[in-house]
């Protein structure tokens, strides 16, 4: 009995790296010779710039006049817009959207209550203790506010409805599955006249909410901290999430599926102005960043926005080191922008 079970065990190692093989070649036969031109664009998050240390309004202005950026990302903070439960501020994002349609940019604007950057969920604090009930209706009401005052602004071309939503990430509230369904619905019914977008994980979800939308934003990540230390999504080819958008079209009906979030900045333990440039450098530094942009190039999707502009900024300001600040202007540079 115990030869026998020997037998099978090394007959499941066998079948199990037999496979492995047969999908890492599945997968670089995806990694075409590709060069293909795409819109780049970048997520702006204020309040993250605030947390590097930088002045969130000259690298907004930087990235608009120096970078060339023409298509951003900007996300609606519910806690910013609404930090008590009877004001209303959209000053700062009133701001934000009129320097970018100053210079004819458009911008996906991120609306809900998950939102772009941690701690994920942006639930102001006099919101957290709500029922279920109480909470989606307060989020309804959010969400009514923000794209009436914003629906014919120059600048917004698109909306977010919540981020990520199905990926469990982030210090969020517990919310029902099909919400985000409810939500989608009131955008669609507050402005019909805008494509609505959400997002998901690029490498751990099958994109099913690509059903739900116009427009599906995912996520790359070439080098992560895990559990288990550093983590390099080296066997993931260009071409996949190409391809995985072809399967997700056919079997969801996905109209257009684009790159929400593109890793160009660390990913590290505690935040960015604790970790030594040391840590920093493990998962990104200027060699990796020269790999993501030749990566980019040849994924053959139409649209990538980059995110980690605010650190791009904070290494040129903080740390005297522009380089990564320069790189990226070969993402923007010699690009249609219209």
């Amino acid at each position: 009995m115990e030869e026998k079970t020997k037998k099978i065990i090394k007959l499941i190692f066998i079948i199990t790296g037999v496979s492995i093989i047969v999908l890492i070649t599945i997968f670089q036969s995806m990694n075409l010779d590709l060069n293909t031109d795409y819109k780049a664009g970048v997520t702006f998050s204020r309040p993250y710039a605030e947390e590097l240390g930088v002045e969130p309004d000259l690298a907004l202005q930087a990235a608009l006049d120096d970078l060339g950026v023409r298509h951003f990302r900007v996300p609606a903070y519910w806690n910013m817009i609404q930090p008590s439960k009877y004001y209303w501020d959209f000053g700062w994002l009133d701001q934000d959207l009129d320097a970018i349609a100053e210079r004819g940019g458009k911008v996906t604007l991120a609306i809900g209550h998950k939102l772009p950057r941690w701690p994920e969920c942006w639930t102001p604090t006099w919101a957290r203790s709500y029922s279920q009930d109480e909470l989606e209706t307060a989020v309804k009401l959010y969400l009514k506010e923000v794209v009436t005052r914003y629906k014919d602004h120059p600048a917004v071309e698109a909306y977010q409805v919540e981020n990520e939503p199905n990926f469990p990430f982030g210090i969020c509230p517990e919310i029902r599955e099909d919400f985000i369904d409810e939500e989608i619905a009131y955008v669609r019914e507050l402005d019909h006249s805008k494509p609505i977008a959400t997002t998901d994980s690029g490498e751990l979800t099958l994109w099913g909410l690509g059903g739900k939308v116009e427009r599906l934003g995912v996520s790359v990540y070439r080098v992560v901290k895990s559990p288990i230390g550093i983590f390099r999504y080296w066997f993931v080819p260009p071409q996949l999430y190409l391809r995985k958008g072809q399967v997700a079209k056919f079997f969801y009906g996905t109209d257009q599926i684009y790159i929400s979030e593109f890793q160009m900045e660390p990913w590290v333990d505690t935040t960015i102005p604790e970790a030594s440039l040391e840590e920093q450098f493990q998962t990104f530094d200027l060699r990796q960043m020269q790999k993501n942009i030749a990566y980019a190039k040849k994924m053959g999707l139409p649209r990538i926005d980059f995110w980690g502009v605010e650190w791009w900024y904070y290494m040129k300001e903080v740390h005297n080191k522009p380089e990564f600040w320069e790189e990226s202007k070969n993402i923007f540079n010699n690009q249609d922008q219209d």
